[in-house]
């Protein structure tokens, strides 16, 4: 019986694998090593123009190639360093030569835009809304310089949600990338699970995210997700970009993807591809870019003769208050104050004696201008050796007759005057600062031959009784006031006790001469606030501190007899009665 057409095929077919095994080995094991052996040779020969083809096909060629130049690079400079300094010594001087240039020309082109945006009414206007925004002007001036600008690329994957890797384009990290993909996962999975599934039956997923300073773009796959975010208006080419980039990242990274542990280390050369999504375009300005920023050019130079105006009034005003400074070398003027302000304006406070040359003499002396002069002043005694002499010569030109030598700042007079000039003249140098014997001394004056003693004792005895009686007068005139529980002696109150010392040093001779004994009497006071025991005490402590002062004058404790009233119960001065008075007790040794 004939064999059937379809038993025929099956068997020829047998017959033809028989042979092939026979020939080619089991499971082609002759042709396998065969092709094995001749391997290195064949791709020798084609493994260039395949490159090649690949690489104009899709580009993926470089995007493998980079990451393993890169580690073979870093692996190079790790093991071989020494090796490769020598190779690369003869460029590194071009190449930091250009990076320098390079730095310098973007540095001036970035100082010109700050200026451009920073002082401009332009740029004015940006601060201010970016104030009122509530963002940084760095961000509001970018969204108003650029069009769109992708600032972060983030790659997630799509079932854990954790972050494989992200790129940032000012690499200043200022955000958390891990915490941005932590919540757009939840974010996404809220929406998911909380929204009606679509026609397809697949989950709602976010597309974009908008936020008052970003767009957040959203390009899901199978196992990962791309997020871009982005100032301005995107267009759709961002879009495009991440897709062909999530596209890729899948071709490359798929197996990882799949066995993802939780390790992003894998991931760390996609870092490459995820730059190319990094887009910008700028805006296209009306006005060129070469312009001149007028208002702050205007601005920089009014401050710059403004600040040169106020540098010139200060060195002015400087050299000013340094010349006026030496008014202060002047016998018997002193400085309590001095300010040189705004153009050539001083206020001068200051002490000045009577003798002393005049403020606006001495201005014109050295020849000082100024628009306005506004002074204080104040009178005092100066005991400057200068205006002393001054005095002296002042006071001794009405007495023709009598000459004066100094001597170590001591005044010594020699002549002759009857009394009543005698005396006149000491009170005249007693007021203008003399005293003896500290600095005048008057042992060589005579008395004129009218008042000698052998002609008239008599009346000469007279005018002297009647210059004692003066001068205890003068004494018991003084007093001293107090304030309120206060015992101490004041610059103001030792004047007046000078005054006293020097009046009874010129009663002393007066006395011996008239056959006079003389004591002081230092009388203290207070007023009626407090109990009476404190005012009493309280008034012989002020009149004991008064009695001090002039024993360290030089007058003799034995001279003095010191006393408190307490308080005066007179209704006129009872609340002002804080004083410490004098009183010259004298009696005649003859009696």
């Amino acid at each position: 019986m004939p064999k059937s057409t379809s038993a025929e095929h099956v068997e020829s077919r047998q017959d033809i694998e028989q042979i092939r095994r026979l020939i080619l080995g089991k499971e082609n094991r002759l042709v396998r090593e065969t092709i094995k052996e001749e391997a290195r040779n064949t791709v020798t020969g084609a493994l260039t123009e395949a490159l090649h083809d690949r690489q104009n096909q899709d580009g993926s060629i470089d995007k493998v190639l980079q990451p393993l130049v890169e580690d073979s690079v870093e692996k190079s400079v790790t093991h071989n360093r020494e090796r490769l300094v020598s190779s690369l010594y003869p460029l590194v001087g071009s190449l930091v030569r250009k990076s320098v240039t390079a730095f310098l020309a973007d540095f001036m082109e970035k100082t010109n835009q700050l200026i451009e945006n920073s002082l401009t009414i332009k740029g004015l206007k940006w601060r201010i809304k970016a104030k009122q925004a509530g963002v940084s002007f760095a961000q509001y001036a970018a969204s108003q310089t650029f069009v769109y600008r992708v600032e972060h690329i983030l790659l997630i994957h799509r079932e854990t949600g954790l972050l494989l890797n992200s790129v940032d384009l000012s690499h200043k990290g200022k955000s958390d990338p891990a915490l941005i993909s932590a919540m757009l996962t939840a974010i996404n999975d809220f929406v998911g699970d909380s929204f009606l599934a679509g026609e397809d039956g697949l989950k709602e997923e976010l597309q974009a995210v908008s936020t008052d300073n970003f767009n957040l773009l959203i390009k899901p796959g199978p196992s990962a997700l791309v997020v871009a975010a982005v100032i301005g208006s995107p267009p759709q080419k961002v879009s495009d970009q991440l897709q062909l980039t999530l596209e890729e990242i899948h071709r490359l990274y798929i197996n990882e993807l799949n066995d993802f542990d939780g390790d992003n280390q894998t991931f760390k050369n996609s870092a490459n591809l995820l730059r190319d999504c990094l887009l910008s375009e700028q805006k296209n300005t009306e006005e060129s870019g070469k312009k001149i920023p007028w208002p702050a050019w205007t601005l920089l130079i009014l401050a710059l003769i403004y600040g040169g105006y106020q540098t010139m009034l200060w060195f002015n005003n400087n050299q000013l208050e340094g010349k006026i400074k030496q008014l202060a070398h002047q016998p018997g003027i002193i400085i309590k104050q001095l300010e040189v302000y705004g153009n050539n304006r001083i206020k001068l406070d200051i002490l000045r004696d009577p003798d002393a040359i005049t403020i606006s003499g001495w201005f014109q002396e050295h020849g000082l201008a100024v628009n306005r002069l506004n002074i204080s002043e104040h009178r005092y005694h100066s005991l400057d050796p200068e205006i002393i002499h001054m005095r002296a010569r002042q006071i001794l030109a009405r007495y023709p007759g009598i000459a004066s030598t100094w001597q170590n700042n001591r005044l010594t007079l020699s002549g002759a005057l009857d009394i009543i000039e005698m005396e006149k003249l000491r009170n005249k140098l007693s007021i203008a600062g003399f005293a003896e014997p500290m600095n005048l001394s008057t042992a060589q004056l005579q008395l004129t031959p009218a008042f000698a003693p052998a002609t008239d004792t008599a009346t000469e005895n007279k005018i002297k009784q009647q210059v004692f009686n003066t001068l205890v007068g003068q004494i018991s005139s003084i007093q001293l006031d107090f304030a309120v529980a206060s015992e101490a002696i004041t610059p103001k109150m030792h004047l007046a006790l000078q005054r006293i010392y020097r009046d009874i040093s010129r009663l002393t001779p007066l006395a011996e001469t008239l056959e006079l004994s003389f004591g002081l009497l230092i009388i203290g006071s207070s007023d009626n606030t407090g109990n009476k025991a404190a005012n009493r005490a309280l008034s012989l402590q002020r009149a004991e501190n008064t009695a001090q002062a002039l024993q360290q004058l030089g007058l003799s404790k034995d001279k003095m007899y010191v006393t408190g009233l307490g308080q005066l119960d007179i209704a006129q001065v009872a609340d002002t009665a804080r004083k410490v008075m004098f009183n010259v007790i004298f009696i005649d040794k003859s009696q």
